[in-house]
């Protein structure tokens, strides 16, 4: 599994590096659009894997555990953007920083958006026994329910939700993983012949409501509904391709050099998740550097290389700090 983190980290990077690169032309870049149908909903998916073991923890106990492990390294995030923007003397370094509530929303969204994954299924999975029953209730209730669109809350909770199934059905899994593979690939597959990046959530945000002309009553947005249940069963699909592929891709390179160290790359995705923010999103977002589309096949992935290589030094280098070690990493000094 952390093998898998480091691929959906490394993914991560490849993505925002052609992203930053590409002058706005990444809409239609294929590498662009071959992540972005997979890498928020893998991290997702693997951080519902390991869910169950927070259902050991009574309510309170388990919320002080992820706001220190999520909330608090949101907070240092966004007050480190803000000093950024204020010593810049601009309103925004990027899209997704600036000094509003959308900005605080934005800026590292994915951990916001998971501790409310963690807040919301903790206890529905305590009333509700059975865990495909409660999977079941949230992402009806995420995708109908107006407002829940929310750093993506309403796209990346049903991801969640199918890694806690996996997490706890591992043993049938492993009992038809070729089946489930062969499975997975080729509604993968099938699912990327009608993707392009113009149906990613920054043009077509996953929303079931409309709201009326002139501010009226809200109406069912159904063409919006099939492309939400289209992104869902497309990020699945990845989700479950990759995830099934680990143990053996694992098993294949386990006795190389490089192994043991892309492991602990995986172990700490969330410090490298919130460090690229300011070295990639932010610093390359203001130096407007703009590689020609053909380039950016071998230089944003060589960025991506070299920005995993600095995130990960810079995490070894924050843990030796007691109170950095919190702020930035959510880890207990």
């Amino acid at each position: 599994m952390d093998l898998l983190k480091c691929f959906a980290i490394f993914s991560v990077l490849v993505g925002h590096s052609t992203e930053q690169l590409s002058g706005g032309l990444f809409w239609d870049h294929p590498v662009w659009e071959f992540i972005y149908s997979y890498h928020m909903p893998l991290f997702m998916f693997v951080c519902g894997f390991f869910f169950r073991s927070s259902l050991k923890r009574g309510y309170g106990e388990m919320a002080r555990r992820k706001f220190l492990q999520l909330g608090v390294p949101s907070l240092t995030a966004y007050a480190i953007a803000c000093l950024i923007m204020l010593i810049a003397g601009v309103r925004a370094i990027a899209d997704l920083c600036e000094l509003s509530f959308n900005g605080f929303m934005n800026c590292v969204w994915f951990l916001k958006c998971l501790l409310f994954c963690y807040l919301l299924m903790h206890p529905l999975c305590r009333w509700v026994r059975k865990d495909w029953v409660a999977a079941l209730v949230a992402t009806v209730l995420v995708i109908l329910i107006p407002g829940t669109e929310i750093v993506n809350l309403n796209f990346m909770l049903p991801m969640f939700c199918l890694g806690m199934l996996c997490g706890g059905h591992m043993g049938e899994i492993e009992r038809h993983r070729r089946l489930w593979l062969a499975v997975s690939i080729i509604l993968f597959g099938v699912l990327l012949c009608f993707w392009s990046g113009h149906l990613t959530v920054y043009e077509h945000p996953t929303r079931f409501w409309s709201a009326g002309a002139d501010g009226g009553a809200c109406t069912p947005d159904w063409a919006n509904l099939g492309l939400t249940i289209y992104r869902l069963a497309l990020g699945m699909a990845g989700s479950m391709t990759f995830f099934l592929l680990s143990k053996p891709v694992y098993e294949a390179i386990r006795g190389w050099r490089w192994t043991g160290t892309l492991c602990r790359i995986g172990g700490a995705t969330l410090g490298i998740y919130v460090l690229q923010t300011f070295l990639l999103e932010i610093l390359v977002n203001r130096l407007q550097v703009y590689v020609p589309i053909p380039h950016s096949y071998w230089v944003a992935p060589l960025l991506a290389i070299a920005e995993l290589a600095i995130c990960y030094n810079l995490v070894l280098l924050i843990r030796k700090t007691r109170l950095l070690r919190l702020l930035i990493l959510g880890e207990k000094p």
